[in-house]
């Protein structure tokens, strides 16, 4: 399997960037500190996050679907996080690219279909 080089989406760079002015930085650095713990590469071994640690598919130890509700209790976003030990990737659909070619990748180590929360 060729490896997948993950990127942040557009809309998610455009919001780091709105964050960073409205809040002299403070956002940015926040939502850059969140992405570090998502897929820079992901390929047929294992998945390189954003801030540098690999992790093998063999390590893996659990999935967990999250889901962001909204006051009405309406799912408004979700994710995958993958643990690995003490390591926990977390996958974004919404917020990366390639992400389909991800959750495919996933759904095949995974044995099943990948989704989030």
């Amino acid at each position: 399997m060729e490896p997948i080089e993950v990127e942040l989406a557009p809309g998610y760079k455009m919001l780091m960037l709105i964050l960073a002015l409205v809040t002299c930085g403070v956002g940015w650095v926040a939502l850059w500190a969140t992405a570090r713990s998502w897929p820079k590469v992901v390929d047929g071994e294992g998945i390189t996050t954003r801030g540098g640690k690999r992790v093998f598919w063999t390590e893996l130890d659990a999935q967990q679907r999250v889901s962001a509700v909204d006051h009405l209790g309406r799912r408004i976003s979700g994710r995958l996080d993958l643990v690995f030990g003490k390591t926990r990737v977390a996958i974004v659909p919404q917020s990366i690219v390639p992400a389909q070619q991800v959750m495919d990748v996933l759904s095949q180590v995974l044995g099943g279909q990948a989704r989030t929360g």
